[in-house]
């Protein structure tokens, strides 16, 4: 059985300990922290499904919801 992201997210942060909850989170707030740093394009930038801007607007909307 294939498991949605939300699935698979949710399982992480049920799973074990307390703890679980805390690095997720962090790691979604870091994450969204570097991508926000980067002003334009990287060059290796091959995500052909999403622009720059795009994925960037992403974490801009992450961020401001897990705040």
């Amino acid at each position: 059985m294939n498991k949605t992201n939300l699935e698979k997210v949710t399982d992480a942060m049920e799973f074990g300990s307390p703890l679980n909850q805390a690095l997720v989170m962090s790691a979604l707030d870091k994450y969204c922290e570097q991508v926000l740093a980067i002003e334009s394009e990287p060059e290796d930038w091959s995500n052909g499904l999403f622009s720059w801007e795009a994925w960037q607007e992403s974490a801009r909307d992450v961020q401001e919801k897990i705040k």
